[in-house]
């Protein structure tokens, strides 16, 4: 690594920059190269923060190693770094980061150095649609830690690790996560990513810890299954909807948002080339009685 520009060095380049001996001249071209090296420093940092939450590092760690806490490193980076999921075309939730960050304080609050699909599970109770699906089943979170506790090890003396990282398969879990949501996105519309896809993921992986654990609770996959399906169950297609039906005669008419077919126990209500049925509105009118934040899913 090359040595920090001395005092002179940087004078002696402010004055390369101003291109005379005039006195003001020299004084603002200190100051435009000392903005260009803040600015190049801030990001640099910016570039490696990055690189540290895609890893899975929490902001409880990061703001450790900043001298700052939680919630100062997370107000002051979170917008500039968190951008990147856009480039490759998905966009994380703001809820979804939010239970991720909730899932790796768990795991150091349990003295562990990973967090698995169980802490995912506990994050998912933080916010957003996953949190509400799982408190009408009657998940609580100590639920969700004791059965943790009882089916996998735990260390003998728990101890705070410097640094706590998603396990191989929660981030397994989080990469199925984003293909269901590119899978189920219409394709006019941004591929958002957030807690329903990481919920249906883990709940529905008998290999996942997460599973075990609901198992162990005794809650019934299909009924998160059926929570979920307005969230989650639309299929992309190129113009972002179901394909366009003429007429009801044509083909069985199907709920647009479920795909539930027209029966005496499901009846529809019909709008121009668009069905709803009455669990459809139900859970409509539940998402839309949430506050504006929990809606952003």
């Amino acid at each position: 690594m090359s040595e920090e520009p001395t005092v002179e060095q940087l004078i002696a380049a402010a004055h390369a920059r101003a291109g005379d001996d005039d006195e003001l001249a020299l004084l603002d071209a200190v100051i435009t190269l000392s903005r260009d090296v803040s600015a190049h420093t801030e990001a640099a940092v910016d570039q490696v923060v990055r690189r540290v939450r895609e890893a899975g590092h929490s902001w409880t760690v990061i703001g450790e190693h900043l001298g700052v806490s939680r919630q100062a490193a997370r107000q002051r980076y979170a917008d500039r770094v968190e951008e990147s999921p856009k480039t490759l075309g998905l966009i994380r939730a703001r809820n979804l980061q939010s239970c991720l960050d909730a899932a790796l304080d768990a795991a150091e609050a349990d003295g562990l150095a990973e967090a698995g699909t169980e802490h995912m599970l506990l994050g998912l109770l933080t916010d957003g649609v996953a949190a509400t699906t799982l408190e009408k089943l009657g998940v609580t979170r100590d639920e969700i830690r004791d059965a943790g506790h009882r089916l996998f090890e735990q260390p003998g003396t728990p101890v705070r690790p410097v640094q706590a990282a998603f396990s191989a398969d929660a981030r397994a879990a989080l990469v199925a996560a984003e293909h269901l949501a590119t899978e189920r996105t219409p394709s006019c519309a941004p591929v958002i990513v957030s807690t329903p896809q990481l919920l249906a993921v883990i709940a529905t992986n008998p290999a996942s810890r997460a599973y075990r654990v609901l198992q162990a609770l005794d809650v019934d996959v299909a009924d998160i299954k059926r929570q979920l399906h307005c969230h989650i169950n639309v299929p992309r297609t190129a113009l972002g909807r179901r394909s366009r039906r003429k007429t009801r005669s044509d083909a069985q008419a199907r709920c647009s948002f479920c795909g539930h077919a027209e029966s005496d126990e499901r009846r529809l209500v019909a709008g121009p080339d668009v069905w709803i049925c009455a669990d459809c509105v139900a859970l409509c009118g539940e998402t839309l009685a949430q506050p504006a934040d929990a809606r952003s899913t």
